[in-house]
């Protein structure tokens, strides 16, 4: 999907969440058919195709378009799954997802948030709705966001690096350098490596950031690894490298 997805960082959620446990949550209860709707040789005639299940075709559909580079085919198919299944929490995050890509950022943060609402204790959605705002270089809009999402366990370090990151790029480089001190002092998380191939990146000092990615990229797997790359391949420094993040899988 490359950056048509943008690897997504907002694919933190992506494939797993919108089309598994989304998906089976807005699955309607079944019911034993009536006497009338069984036909005179006792067996009963195929039902319609409830709405949750006709949007996840739609979305599927629309995966494949994004897969394929039509943007515009994508967008039609996920308006589609909402008009369908209002819901669709996967369809909305997809939909925001392509809308980040064409920098249509309101309509980005309008269905983020509508996901939100429907998912309010995820803290993946919680992150996609901060990680707008740090796409459009919003950095100290941004932090308040990461800050919070430092007490998730699954999601603490790598927010974590995010609020260095809004501290490093937004021009608060002290605070930043006692951030990376931080991770220099904990070492053997994915925020050491990359925080410092961040810094050096900023800095310039391009082969010992070329060092820091090098040493992640055979420690950790591909998908973590493209996470914590997408930042710095967005803002335009990882082509410095001639190093794309590893795509997500």
């Amino acid at each position: 999907m490359s950056a048509l997805f943008r690897q997504l960082t907002l694919a933190l959620c992506a494939s797993a969440f919108l089309l598994s446990a989304a998906a089976h949550a807005q699955q309607p209860a079944t019911t034993a058919p009536s006497a009338s709707a069984t036909n005179a040789g006792g067996t009963t005639p195929s039902s319609l195709t409830a709405p949750a299940d006709a949007a996840k075709q739609m979305i599927a559909e629309a995966i494949k378009k994004m897969q394929a580079n039509d943007v515009d085919g994508a967008l039609h198919d996920l308006t589609q799954a909402i008009a369908t299944n209002p819901n669709s929490t996967g369809a909305y995050v997809l939909r925001a997802s392509l809308y980040c890509q064409k920098k249509q950022w309101t309509q980005a943060e309008d269905d983020f948030k509508a996901a939100q609402k429907l998912a309010p204790g995820n803290a993946v959605l919680k992150f996609n709705l901060v990680e707008v705002k740090f796409m459009q270089g919003q950095y100290d809009v941004a932090r308040p966001g990461f800050v919070e999402l430092e007490k998730d366990p699954d999601m603490g370090d790598f927010a974590s690096y995010k609020v260095f990151l809004c501290d490093l790029f937004g021009g608060h480089e002290t605070i930043a350098k006692q951030e990376l001190d931080v991770f220099n002092a904990a070492m053997g998380n994915p925020s050491y490596y990359f925080g410092n191939a961040a810094w050096d990146l900023y800095h310039n000092n391009l082969d010992d950031a070329r060092s820091w990615l090098s040493s992640a990229y055979r420690i950790y797997p591909q998908r973590k690894n493209a996470y914590y790359a997408q930042s710095l391949h967005d803002l335009g420094y990882l082509q410095k490298l001639d190093i794309a993040p590893t795509p997500a899988q």
